[in-house]
């Protein structure tokens, strides 16, 4: 998953990927290997050079407040590609996590044609598997995840297109 962030310093590139042994991050040019588990209390355990650290999430629109070593930092997602294209916060053609979880299953490909109320991933959250379902009926134009993902809230999921629209 690319991530394009926001903060104080100005824009980061954040590339986070699951390997064998935990997740690794690119970040600025710099790789960083970890692990990360929630930690039962909607936050997550993250081990890094040694250390466990308890970090905390929360998400406001585009902005996340990441709280981590007493610390608080204040994180504005960009994304390129979709500038200024806001979804429905319940309906739209954009599938987003509601809250920060592991994807258990994918359940549609790019080009697949769904209806609208279609489950099209599983996401597990606190031991609880919820469904994820297509707003709108359309085309998959996007699948941003894969199963196995760790996700946060508000992270896109997958991307519909609507079913005649003419773009």
């Amino acid at each position: 998953m690319l991530l394009h962030l926001r903060d104080d310093d100005g824009d980061h590139a954040l590339e986070v990927v699951r390997t064998a042994d935990g997740w690794r991050v690119h970040l600025d040019g710099r790789a960083l290997d970890l692990d990360a588990e929630p930690d039962g209390e909607g936050g997550w355990l993250i081990g890094l050079d040694g250390r466990r650290r308890r970090v905390r999430v929360a998400a406001a629109g585009d902005e996340r407040l990441v709280f981590a070593d007493g610390r608080a930092h204040r994180l504005k997602l960009v994304d390129p590609d979709q500038a200024g294209d806001d979804d429905a916060a319940a309906g739209g053609p954009g599938v987003r996590a509601h809250m920060p979880g592991k994807v258990v299953r994918v359940l549609v490909a790019e080009g697949a044609t769904v209806a609208a109320g279609q489950p099209v991933v599983i996401l597990e959250s606190m031991k609880m598997e919820t469904e994820l379902t297509a707003g709108v009926a359309g085309t998959v134009a996007r699948v941003h995840v894969a199963a196995g993902q760790v996700v946060g809230q508000g992270d896109a999921l997958v991307d519909v297109a609507p079913a005649g629209d003419g773009a």
